[in-house]
């Protein structure tokens, strides 16, 4: 979004919001579709942003839900349950029985453990359904099972009259260099080859979450902006996929990659305080609303804008965000260069710092600060609960460029104390 439609937006919508511009979700969806291997799928992770599932799911072959939480909004938004893969390390015989309900048995649902195994059998036998599976295959950590054990439930599910096994899936994390993508499609063929081997049939498909780099933070070091930069990550991995015969499919899971460029969180200036060096300048936000990838290791430094809405002698960024936040507006003439502070939210808790060491000109009560590359998880991470302090407004600039609302600000403090509200 340019800064003209973000001052609007916040002039129109008030503070503190989030914008979630679709706009920006296809061209990077219509990116990859132009570089990968023709035939390739895409499947859109929906814990990386769930406000965009009706805008995001034309636009890619499947979505992928880890909760029932997610497979509800699914339900609401009338996803095709056969678009939908259910995942997640922790499936109960009752969540599948609901998802089940509804989708009759549509979609490809991941056995992660033996339990998931038994748990789906047992339902599809008791309904008489025809489920297909994927088999995680584990990179070490909690989800998924070991190749023998993957190989072992793949003969169970192959005797099953009520089990298809789709293919595998794999995700071993977010934020990977390329040499660590390279190594990973390494390692699945491999195992496709083991499993071929062992088993006499090929895996019908690998949906692999590729977990592609993504740059937040203007003081990213040159090589991460290198690395994150998405074609050269795009084309390396259609090589992989275009020298990997070991599948008969492939579809690639992401979600940071395809999101993170599309989010906007705009919140005003409440409070100016100039008594210690840095100042420190109060917004209607905080942490409680917003969190970045690895911002509370290290509290490294997020691309921001000012919204200046006058010209003059009003708040300008000066060192913060690149070229992009001193592009919009230039100093008055004999003006002092300008203060550093640090940006705070609402909470009451010396954690709640947006940014630190941001230098601005004259910033004054009722300003807006715009903190970009917010699209994804940003808006689900935040202690939404801490303080009782509000949930933020949700916005979506659709592929018309047209701004509607998706959710009100919600207040948190029903959800605390007695519940008894009604008496106030």
């Amino acid at each position: 979004m340019n800064t003209e439609e973000l001052r609007i937006a916040a002039a129109a919508y008030g503070t503190p919001t989030y914008i979630f511009d679709v706009r920006e979700v296809e061209t990077r969806i219509r990116l990859l579709r132009s570089l990968l291997p023709e035939g390739t799928g895409l499947c859109f992770a929906v814990k990386a942003n769930p406000f965009l599932i009706p805008y995001v799911a034309d636009m890619v072959d499947r979505l992928e839900v880890c909760s029932p939480g997610e497979y509800e909004i699914c339900i609401q938004e009338q996803i095709a349950p056969e678009k939908i893969v259910v995942s997640g390390v922790n499936k109960t015989y009752e969540s599948m029985k609901r998802i089940l309900s509804y989708s009759k048995g549509a979609g490809i649902y991941t056995i992660e453990s033996e339990e998931h195994a038994k748990i789906l059998r047992t339902l599809a036998e008791k309904n008489h359904m025809q489920l297909s599976v994927f088999i995680r295959l584990s990179s070490g950590n909690q989800f998924g099972v070991d190749a023998e054990t993957f190989i072992r439930l793949a003969k169970e599910v192959q005797e099953s009259p009520y089990l298809t096994l789709a293919g595998v899936h794999y995700y071993a994390g977010t934020q990977k260099r390329q040499s660590k993508l390279e190594k990973e499609m390494d390692t699945l063929a491999t195992f496709a080859g083991t499993f071929e081997a062992e088993t006499g049939t090929r895996l019908p498909e690998l949906e692999y979450g590729a977990g592609m780099k993504v740059s937040y933070f203007v003081n990213d070091s040159e090589k991460d902006q290198r690395e994150s930069e998405p074609e050269p990550q795009i084309q390396a991995l259609a090589e992989k996929l275009r020298t990997c015969d070991a599948y008969g499919k492939k579809t690639i899971e992401l979600g940071r990659f395809l999101v993170s460029m599309s989010g906007y969180y705009l919140t005003r200036v409440m409070d100016v305080k100039r008594t210690a060096q840095p100042g420190f300048v109060i917004l209607d936000g905080g942490i409680h609303q917003i969190n970045y990838y690895g911002w509370m290791m290290g509290m490294k430094q997020p691309e921001i804008k000012v919204l200046a809405e006058k010209d003059g002698d009003d708040c300008i960024l000066l060192e913060h965000g690149g070229a992009d936040g001193k592009s919009e507006c230039s100093l008055p003439e004999n003006s002092d260069a300008g203060e550093m502070f640090h940006l705070c939210g609402s909470l009451c808790t010396v954690n709640d710092v947006l940014a630190r060491d941001v230098t601005l000109h004259n910033p004054e009560k009722g300003d807006v600060i715009c903190f970009k590359r917010c699209g994804a998880y940003a808006a689900t991470e935040g202690m939404a609960m801490f303080l009782s302090r509000e949930l933020p407004q949700i916005l979506i600039c659709r592929t018309d460029g047209k701004i509607e609302k998706l959710r009100d600000r919600v207040e948190t403090y029903p959800f605390h104390g007695s519940g008894n509200w009604n008496r106030m």
